[in-house]
């Protein structure tokens, strides 16, 4: 299993002096490095994540459309068929695989020009995360999916050759539902799928994103059923295991797909909770802890501060 590191992601900028505040009396080992990061680079935020000992800092890029979509933007690089806007999900799974993955590899390339420009204007750039492994990836047809998600990670792994930028792995945000993707004998499509994820991965942030009711151990081994699946195959999905992150929620904002307190408990219950389903993912083995969402209800001092203290109880 790789060293374990701390991974919190997403929040907004006036939150995250709050968030950081909390990093420290939430008692993480000192030797394990925390990575922090928000949708797009932000000068404001590498500074204040750098000024922590242990802070690393992680933007995350999304695969939805956002402004990346629109226009390339890298004077240092000469135009060519992939220069201008990205075509729809629905317009790319009418293309080519090949037209497909070079789309795709152009979006990463995008994400990792950003990085390029932010670094040569004096901003600290760890590393980067990616939101997310599309859940269409895992439904019958999926391949086309899988294919323009392999061109992405390609092109944040190794950057633009052009500018012969080195190879950067970084974070990968996956539902468990792609994951067990990995219990499929596997074909070429497949298997270069699982390459180019484990070649992109510094680690593979799980999304564990239970409803907080029941016994919180069982509810852990439930959870950690993708990285098992991922476990138990080949070379490179044995990889990701040992590279598996739990990605969690603080669990107060009741968004789609984040579960959580569900059942409006207290404070010191949901704690509770939480400490012991952090404590049995560490037991069950992971390569870090992550929380995912600081906004909204989750943006709160004290359950920014109740999510920090579970990690570091579970990793001291």
């Amino acid at each position: 299993m790789a060293p374990p590191v701390v991974l919190l992601s997403y929040f907004e900028l006036d939150d995250l002096p709050r968030l950081l505040d909390a990093v420290e009396p939430a008692g993480i080992p000192s030797s394990v490095p925390v990575y922090v990061g928000s949708y797009g680079v932000s000068r404001e935020a590498s500074a204040l994540i750098r000024s922590l000992t242990q802070g690393r800092y992680a933007p995350m890029f999304p695969v939805q459309p956002s402004i990346f979509w629109e226009l390339r933007r890298a004077p240092d690089v000469p135009d060519d068929a992939y220069t201008g806007r990205i075509p729809s999900f629905a317009a790319l799974m009418r293309l080519s695989a090949q037209r497909r993955v070079a789309w795709g590899r152009e979006l990463g390339r995008r994400y990792r020009d950003s990085i390029r420009t932010a670094r040569r204007e004096g901003v600290r750039v760890d590393t980067w995360q990616f939101d997310e492994l599309l859940g269409q990836a895992a439904r019958s047809g999926g391949r086309g999916y899988r294919e323009f998600l392999r061109g992405v990670l390609a092109g944040l792994t190794f950057g633009r050759p052009q500018l012969n930028e080195p190879e950067e792995r970084g974070f990968v945000w996956s539902p468990r539902r792609v994951l067990e993707l990995a219990s499929l004998p596997t074909d070429s499509e497949l298997a270069t799928f699982w390459l180019q994820l484990d070649r992109s991965c510094f680690r593979l942030a799980g999304e564990e994103y239970p409803r907080f009711e029941g016994d919180p151990r069982a509810a852990a081994s439930a959870q950690a059923r993708g990285q098992r699946v991922l476990a138990r195959r080949g070379t490179a999905r044995r990889s990701l295991a040992a590279k598996y992150l739990a990605g969690m929620t603080p669990g107060e904002h009741l968004g789609p797909g984040l579960a959580g307190n569900v059942h409006k408990w207290s404070r010191s219950r949901v704690s509770r909770w939480r400490e012991a389903y952090a404590d049995e993912r560490t037991r069950l083995g992971v390569a870090g802890l992550g929380q995912f969402h600081f906004r909204v209800e989750n943006a709160s001092t004290a359950v920014m501060r109740d999510a920090l203290r579970a990690i570091g109880r579970a990793l001291s």
